[in-house]
């Protein structure tokens, strides 16, 4: 293995290491069952790294938030959608046991649909849909200059969309950034969501306020709701 090596301390309070490594290697290590020590486990023989994270109480938090804002949103919009949140991402391919493992993942419409459909063929079916179908949308809480690269190889593998969130530890501020993924090209900087359509950045960094200050189940959908269904108004005001 290669002696490079680095750890950051993300902005929410996360450490996050950062190994280098051939492919060959990283496929050896493959075999090793890193769950049992770090929550997050990025294994890319295509760039040649290892990443492992150990996430903070926030950034836990905040990404099972993003599981009922997706989930709520998608309802309301009429959308069927499917979480896939600790499902490791492999180009086609790549090793078994490398990928990436976004913070949050989710079929969202069709997709979903057809992922539905796979489980009820079973997990050899479904594990075939998930090798051959890459998730509608992708949501990282928490990214450092050490794992920036996750873009791009996000599109690589066609998913459709990225969120950012960023923060910083010790605030409650956050903002969100909605990126258009491709197979090859830059990301594009959205104004609104292509997968929920209508959606801001400014739509979810509010959701995700209400929901932390909700106690209850039912206070945490209604939050969510309550946001959609303003934007549902205000586009059909605008239509």
């Amino acid at each position: 293995m290669n002696d490079r090596a680095t750890t950051h301390v993300g902005p929410l309070g996360s450490a996050i290491h950062v190994l280098r490594a051939d492919a060959q290697t990283i496929e050896q290590l493959a075999a090793i069952d890193w769950s049992r020590h770090f929550r997050r486990v990025c294994l890319d023989p295509v760039r040649g790294l290892i990443t492992l994270m150990s996430p903070s109480r926030l950034h836990e938090d905040l990404s099972g938030i993003f599981d009922d804002i997706v989930d709520e949103a998608a309802d309301r919009l009429g959308r069927a959608s499917k979480r896939l949140r600790s499902t490791r991402l492999r180009g086609r391919g790549e090793p078994p046991g490398t990928g990436m493992e976004p913070d949050c993942t989710f079929y969202v419409g069709e997709r979903a649909d057809g992922y539905q459909a796979a489980l009820m063929e079973g997990e050899a079916a479904a594990d075939a849909f998930l090798e051959r179908t890459a998730p509608d949308l992708v949501v990282e809480v928490e990214l450092t200059s050490a794992d920036a690269g996750k873009v791009e190889r996000y599109g690589q593998m066609g998913v459709r969309e990225l969120w950012r969130l960023h923060g910083s530890k010790g605030s409650r501020e956050l903002r969100a950034d909605f990126l258009a993924l491709q197979p090859e090209g830059a990301p594009q900087l959205l104004a609104a969501s292509q997968v929920l359509e209508g959606l801001t950045p400014a739509d979810v960094c509010e959701a995700v306020e209400d929901v932390r200050s909700s106690r209850t189940r039912t206070e945490r959908t209604e939050a969510v709701a309550r946001i959609v269904r303003r934007r549902e108004t205000f586009g059909a005001r605008t239509r």
